[in-house]
């Protein structure tokens, strides 16, 4: 065998390395960057990365700072920040609640006996005339736990009363739910949303406790939106409110019923009770501004189409401070969510903008504010996009990766609802993993609506959000614990970066999101929502309106 000179072999070896970044882009994204971007932006400096703060303004320099190393370009006239403003619903003082029974006539006080708001329509008087009332037990429809209180009954138009908090903490029982520790079905936010999804015109729920209507009032959180949207505020419902059991009590009485409606509403065979009653109030809210700030949008320029757009999405935002009395660490640092998210697009763009040849397609990278407030950001874009949806064939998020070992099984939150599938699940196996098959059923907590894709798939843009979930590589089954553990870290202000932070899991999450984006970049296919999608219909007009 011939020999070979020192300088054609190191000639080869450069030439060996080049052709493997060329057929394997996911070298470009490296670890060490990613456990650099999410050390930096969960560091207590950038005090849990607030929309409206200091903390908001380091962020945003910090992404900025990142994109023109990178060589991204920034994406808004010559500018890396796309400014708007969030505003804040302010309630007005409702009405008496009037409800007639069979039998009585009674009038409740306003912040006596209940409290009620409205953010259906603002500066409008928000009238509900004489409208039935149902005793919906929980408001809750939880197909893991096999219980749906809507079962069987219509309450289009009705006002629903509903119990506080959830099953499992009414009963103490510890196999129901999830015990006295509330799901997040217990939330108010799941019961507002399925009594709108079943059409009532509101819901009232039983207060657990001696109500302080002071604290009720002061603590109720007032809808934010952003500026020009507000039925973006509105949870679809006339009004929603608190009542005392002592009215609850009454309206038991002034029935047919003679029950105790709690036992009644964790019996197995509850069947919603229509309560007899009629209910009449009115009320109003307006609002006002509450804070600027800013998305960071930077671009990499298609090659061949650079007037058709991939979009990178992730929340640069988290929830800011807490007071110092209540604990001695102050700081939502938000590592996971949603540094990992940040980390992982920041990298993604340097690959694409590192890359010898550019992507066909123009790539946009979009860290947004205030997800943790509404997805606001996300809706601002959405609204306000600086290159049309109709050109953008999708969106690919990325929010809270787990610091894990290597997870070979991926859920793609939107899998089997698009035909971005086939393109994801090519990008998979090229990794060797495996997108997890849902056949188009929703995951549990409606977490498909809950986070920055959303108010892109409502535009009709088909999306992809990937996250590593389970079969670590290594075999640790431990690994898949860590994550279920994550979950007493979330939105607490010990989700932070630790010594020996791993951030493997993280990184192939973002290599997955870098050869999916290469796949549809370097596509001439327009993607779209498989039949039967409520977003179809959506994408196929706005794709129409523009030939």
């Amino acid at each position: 065998m011939k020999r070979l000179s020192p300088h054609y072999l190191f000639f080869l070896l450069v030439t060996i390395s080049c052709s493997a970044q060329i057929e394997a882009p996911e070298t470009l994204i490296k670890e060490n960057n990613i456990k650099a971007h999410i050390k930096t932006l969960a560091s207590d400096d950038f005090l849990g990365r607030k929309p409206g703060t200091k903390g908001e303004q380091k962020t945003i320099q910090y992404i900025k700072s990142q994109l023109v190393a990178s060589d991204v370009l920034p994406a808004n006239n010559g500018s890396y920040f796309q400014e708007f403003k969030i505003q804040k619903v302010k309630f007005s003082e409702s009405s008496p609640m009037v409800i007639h029974s069979k039998n009585n006539k009674r009038t409740y006080a306003f912040e006596k006996d209940f409290y009620a708001k409205t953010s259906y329509k603002l500066n409008q008087t928000v009238e509900v005339k004489a409208a039935e009332m149902v005793f919906i037990g929980f408001g809750i429809v939880a197909p893991e736990y096999n219980w749906n209180d809507y079962k069987d009954i219509d309450v289009k138009g009705k006002i629903v009363v509903v119990l506080f908090s959830d099953p499992g903490y009414h009963s103490k029982d510890p196999e129901l739910f999830n015990g006295e520790q509330p799901t997040y079905y217990a939330g108010i936010r799941h019961k507002k949303r399925e009594a709108a999804k079943h059409g009532a015109a509101g819901l009232i729920m039983i207060h657990d406790d001696a109500i302080n209507w002071d604290a009720v009032k002061d603590e109720s959180e007032a809808p934010i939106f952003i500026e020009g949207q507000p039925q973006l505020a509105s949870d679809g419902l006339k009004f929603s409110g608190l009542i005392s059991k002592a009215l609850m009590n009454d309206l038991i009485t002034d029935s047919d019923y003679k029950i105790d409606y709690v036992k009644s509403a964790l019996a197995k065979d509850f069947s919603a009770l229509p309560l007899q009653s009629k209910l009449s109030i009115s009320l109003s809210a307006t609002y006002e501004d509450l804070v600027s700030t800013n998305n960071v949008v930077g671009i990499v320029k298609g090659a061949k189409r650079p007037d058709e757009y991939v979009l990178y999405t992730a929340h640069w935002d988290h929830v800011g401070t807490r007071a110092p009395n209540m604990g001695k660490d102050s700081i939502f640092n938000g590592a996971i969510d949603n540094a990992s998210g940040t980390a992982m697009q920041l990298e993604v763009a340097k690959a694409f903008s590192k890359m010898k040849k550019r992507p066909e397609r123009s790539v946009i990278f979009l860290f947004t504010s205030a997800e943790e407030m509404g997805l606001l950001g996300a809706e601002y874009y959405a609204h306000n996009p600086l290159y049309p949806l109709n050109k953008t064939a999708c969106v690919i998020n990325a929010d809270a990766s787990f610091a894990v070992e290597k997870m070979r099984m991926v859920i793609n939150v939107i899998e089997s609802h698009t035909e971005m599938d086939v393109l994801v699940n090519k990008a998979a196996s090229k990794l060797g993993r495996e997108i997890v098959k849902t056949e188009g059923e929703e995951l549990p907590g409606n977490v498909f609506q809950r986070s920055d894709h959303y108010p892109f798939v409502k535009k009709g843009v088909p999306a992809v959000w990937n996250v590593g979930n389970f079969e670590p590589l290594n075999g640790d089954k431990k690994e898949e614990e860590k994550i279920a553990a994550y979950m007493q870290h979330y939105h607490q202000v010990t989700d932070e970066y630790y010594e020996g932070f791993n951030a493997a899991n993280i990184t192939f999450d973002a290599q997955l999101n870098l050869l999916t984006g290469i796949e549809i970049a370097n596509s001439t296919e327009w993607p779209n929502w498989n039949e039967g999608s409520a977003y179809k219909s959506i994408r196929d007009k706005s794709i129409n309106d523009s030939n």
